[in-house]
């Protein structure tokens, strides 16, 4: 079977090395229509035969092709399961997505090494699938967005550990959908139902009472903390999912000042408050430039650029911890005489 499957392997070589795109993708999706028609009366050598195959045609194709791949292969209970992999670690959301979302070979493992790496799109896709265990709930939480937790909240089929439900119901403080999905469920732990209490007023965050989003990123990031320990890769990871308020929460945390300086670091009109504050944890340059890439959608004037460059290679990490010591008690003083 072996060499009768590396000689079959190596004529579509010889074929398609002549053939355009259009002729190499409608071999593909012929050989994928046969597969779906004999799929139920396909044995073990026979799916492994296919899969050899179309997943030598399927890494030769583009991006259109390998995404309608991913959507007709991946429903298919015995699909090739090299194939369904290759197709599940692929950038590309529109390749990676449907596969994620329907196929029942991949392995946990397959699951949450990609759980842990992918970007938002995959993230939601994983929140589709029929059943999803603690392990892989923890890192959809702890990884996803705004739109991904609601998601996950919502999958009846999904079960959190007590450290995901309580970053959920911390974050279902600023988020009123968040917490519909989390009040529908039954299987929210009594101790975090009652934290969760005031889910019956809660109210969107306004830009004029920011409070309420500081307090759910409070919760959420001091359940971080009694996990283990929060370092600059998670605070980075947040700040890729758009997570900017707990990223700031956490930096705050870590450089023993109130959350609401910096809030206002991140806010001002300079970069130098919340250089200051980075610099004080010992953070590199690569997270000042995600903070202020974060700030606006247009990119940083380079002259601006030269500028941070400059004064974080300049700024030493004494002078950063005094600074911020000195601005803190400052701010402690005028709220006492407040």
């Amino acid at each position: 079977m072996a060499t009768a499957l590396v000689a079959l392997v190596q004529q579509l070589d010889r074929t398609m090395a002549g053939a355009s795109t259009e002729r190499r993708e409608s071999i593909l999706h012929d050989l994928t229509s046969l597969f779906a028609e004999y799929a139920p009366r396909l044995g073990t050598d026979h799916v492994r035969a296919f899969d050899m195959v179309m997943l030598h045609l399927a890494r030769s194709m583009e991006e259109v092709a390998r995404s309608d791949l991913s959507r007709r292969i991946a429903p298919i209970a015995n699909a090739p399961p090299r194939l369904i992999r290759d197709l599940a670690f692929d950038p590309a959301a529109a390749v990676s997505v449907p596969t994620l979302e329907a196929a029942t070979l991949l392995t946990l493992d397959d699951l949450t090494a990609i759980a842990r790496v992918c970007g938002q799109p995959q993230l939601l896709a994983l929140t589709r699938r029929k059943t999803l265990i603690e392990l892989l709930t923890d890192i959809i939480v702890e990884r996803g967005d705004a739109a991904v937790s609601r998601a996950v909240a919502g999958n009846p089929g999904a079960r959190f550990s007590l450290d995901g439900y309580r970053q959920l119901v911390g974050r279902s403080l600023s988020d009123p959908e968040l917490a519909a999905r989390l009040r529908d469920r039954d299987d929210v732990p009594d101790i975090l139902a009652q934290e969760g209490a005031l889910w019956d007023g809660i109210a969107p965050p306004s830009p004029d009472d920011p409070a309420r989003a500081i307090f759910a990123a409070e919760v959420f990031v001091g359940a971080q903390f009694r996990q283990g320990e929060i370092t600059e890769t998670v605070i980075v990871g947040w700040l890729d999912s758009g997570r900017e308020t707990e990223a700031l929460v956490a930096l705050a945390r870590l450089a023993g000042v109130p959350s609401a300086m910096a809030i206002e670091a991140y806010h001002a009109p300079s970069y130098e408050p919340l250089l200051y504050l980075l610099r004080s944890v010992r953070f590199g340059w690569k997270i000042l430039k995600l903070f202020m890439a974060s700030k606006s959608d247009r990119e940083t004037p380079p002259e601006v650029m030269r500028g941070m460059t400059e004064a974080f290679q300049a700024l030493s990490v004494t002078t950063a911890q005094r600074v911020v010591r000195m601005n803190a008690a400052r701010r402690q003083i005028d709220a006492d005489h407040d």
